[in-house]
């Protein structure tokens, strides 16, 4: 299991114990908790999930060719790795700023959009330009090649031209939102599970059945944040 954000005792104190009994009770709830981790983050498209990496790792990026570059998100960057051309083999290393808005770098770390960007705030999405700096653009990603065939015709794709050092992640602990979310799908599916899954659940205190509804209220308490599905940006 990777970062589950939820424990088991959060979990108890939620919900009341919830009745669990035995060793074999906790790692039911454990399986669900990870469970419901994993379904957050696919709900939310967030394959990095909300809990960013302890350490920074290495990810390349195909370059926009403009004065910004998109990037996945992350709550610190270490080093910007640039192409002079797509058809180099060689990056250069641009020249970090000495704190992000220092302005005494190459880059600019933020998010929101370029034209109205937000500092300051994680996780970062985005790095640009800075005007002091010794570069007027991300090396563009496009190369056109030979396809083979006759008449030749160029091919376009992109590749990798920017390479970004990071921690890649949502933030440095599961928000309260997403924590919670993690508990209360977890707890329902706990639930369920002592009702062998059924659709319906008889209740004697009411004297009637009680129907599986849709889980309207945790996807509430995701949907701010929710990525859209449509890959980099």
């Amino acid at each position: 299991m990777g970062v589950i954000y939820a424990t088991e005792a959060e979990l108890r104190t939620q919900i009341n114990k919830l009745g669990i009994t035995g060793s074999g009770g906790i790692v039911a709830v454990d399986l669900l908790l990870d469970a419901a981790t994993k379904t957050i983050d696919n709900y939310c498209n967030r394959p990095d999930g909300f809990v960013a990496l302890a350490v920074a790792a290495t990810r390349p990026f195909p370059g926009s060719g403009k004065s910004y570059q998109w990037i996945d998100d992350c709550v610190a960057i270490t080093k910007v790795e640039v192409k002079d051309s797509p058809s180099d083999i060689a990056y250069v290393t641009w020249t970090n700023p000495t704190t992000d808005y220092a302005g005494d770098g190459d880059w600019i770390p933020f998010r929101g959009d370029p034209s109205s960007p937000v500092f300051g705030q994680l996780p970062y999405h985005g790095i640009m330009i800075d005007p002091n700096g010794d570069y007027s653009s991300f090396c563009s990603g496009m190369y056109a090649g030979l396809t083979g065939f006759r008449p030749s015709e160029a091919g376009s794709r992109s590749v990798p031209t920017v390479k970004i050092t990071a921690k890649w992640g949502y933030a440095a602990s599961a928000p309260a939102g997403i924590k919670s979310a993690c508990i209360a799908l977890a707890a329902r599916w706990f639930k369920q599970g002592e009702g062998a899954w059924a659709d319906t659940m008889a209740s004697p205190e009411l004297g009637s059945l009680i129907y599986r509804k849709e889980n309207v209220d945790i996807k509430m308490m995701l949907e701010r944040f929710k990525k859209p599905a449509i890959g980099r940006r």
